[in-house]
């Protein structure tokens, strides 16, 4: 720490204590003073009587946090430039994804105009040399004088054998068979004479309802498809993207007129009581419990120097309690269940290095705690209780609690 951020040259500011050297800070919670520093003279006046923090301690305190502080901002910041290279890098992938979709659609779209295309190109052309020859024997005599004056005989003859010789074959194709040159989706075979060997002339069917009903489905097949696609999500929604969903955490919480001296470790999963032995210290989860999910916990439960112990789920007022043996939270503690102040089973004792399990059901109308030590299912109890945490309160130094496992699953 900056020589500039020490509390070890303090003096005091009180007139008639001038220069007199700060000795203690005040953490009496019924102190009514701004000025929480004291000298030995505040000690006897208006600190009198007060509870004093020594203020080296303070000083060794506050040069842990501050240390913890710039770390962690080291830390965000190399967080925050990764965060931003990563940024970068998706936006493009994603821009490339957008440009690559688009040029897929574009070839595949062509590619379906081009099939439309030659699906009706091919009734078309049918149409067209099914009376190719009766056309070749009307353009021989239509619009030209001179053939019909003095006809080319071998041209005539040529064209004449050509209809001659189709329809023969028409004449001797058995009734039931099929020419596979009529497009299938545009035709229906014919109906034919039971009286008669000779097939009747092939009529193309072309149903444009059908054609369009069929084609409509598909587009929509197409559209639905890409549209899902539209909607899929590869990452959480930005609210929930850096939230603790699928883990646990400690906050670093304080509530007004209590001391509530811990530390946080291992990844903020445990807490740890270190200072100012028989106050309560308070931890909350970092995040509220949220309706219609199942959570379940296991906690590791560190009991080193009694006092009392309590594990279990509360709202933010719990806090203000200074534990968990209140109106609005349940839990299991040193003295047994107690569900919303009542003690429900004073045979439960927490014993150092006991395994707690909490499942917390959350579902709308049908809430409800359970509660093991050690495997031994101790309660469970309905509740109605709203905007929850998952909380524990420690009394005595030393005296800890830690998440084992934490797991989160929507019902």
């Amino acid at each position: 720490m900056e020589p500039c951020l020490e509390l070890n040259t303090l003096t005091c500011q009180t007139i008639s204590h001038s220069g007199q050297q700060i000795i203690g800070f005040c953490i009496d919670p019924n102190c009514q003073e701004k000025n929480k520093f004291a000298c030995s003279e505040c000690f006897f006046d208006t600190h009198s009587m007060h509870k004093l923090l020594k203020i080296k301690d303070l000083n060794n305190l506050l040069q842990t946090r501050y240390k913890d502080y710039k770390q962690s901002l080291e830390k965000e910041k190399d967080v925050i430039e990764d965060c931003k290279k990563a940024e970068s890098e998706q936006i493009e992938k994603i821009e490339k994804l957008k440009q690559n979709v688009i040029e897929e659609i574009e070839l595949k779209t062509k590619s379906f105009i081009e099939e439309l295309k030659n699906k009706f190109s091919e009734l078309i052309n049918y149409k067209a040399k099914d009376f190719k020859n009766l056309i070749e024997y009307e353009n021989f005599f239509i619009g030209n004088a001179a053939p019909v004056l003095n006809p080319d005989h071998s041209k005539l003859s040529e064209i004449c054998s050509k209809i001659y010789k189709e329809s023969s074959k028409n004449s001797e194709t058995p009734k039931d068979n099929k020419d596979p040159s009529i497009p299938q989706e545009f035709s229906k075979p014919s109906q034919s004479s039971s009286s008669s060997s000779v097939k009747k002339e092939k009529k193309i069917h072309f149903n444009k309802e059908r054609i369009n009903n069929e084609f409509n489905k598909f587009i929509q097949d197409q559209l639905t498809s890409i549209q899902n696609y539209i909607k899929e999500s590869f990452l959480l929604m930005p609210e929930n993207l850096f939230s603790s969903s699928t883990k646990f955490e400690w906050c670093n919480k304080t509530y007004s007129g209590y001391d509530f001296f811990y530390r946080l470790t291992n990844n903020n999963t445990k807490g740890i009581k270190f200072l100012s032995n028989g106050t309560m210290t308070v931890l909350r989860a970092k995040e509220i419990i949220q309706d219609n999910y199942i959570y379940k916990i296991k906690f590791k439960i560190g009991y080193k120097f009694g006092g009392d112990f309590d594990v279990g789920i509360g709202t933010d007022k719990v806090g203000d309690s200074c534990w968990l043996r209140t109106k609005e939270s349940i839990c299991i503690s040193n003295t047994g269940v107690i569900n919303m102040d009542l003690n429900m089973d004073n045979s439960v004792t927490i014993k150092d290095g006991d395994i707690i399990n909490l499942e917390i059901n959350t579902e709308i109308g049908k809430k409800h705690f359970i509660g093991y030590i050690n495997q031994k299912l101790i309660c469970d109890l309905d509740f109605d209780i709203n905007n929850i945490y998952i909380m524990a309160a420690i009394r005595n130094n030393s005296n800890s609690i830690e998440v084992l496992e934490y797991d989160v699953s929507q019902i």
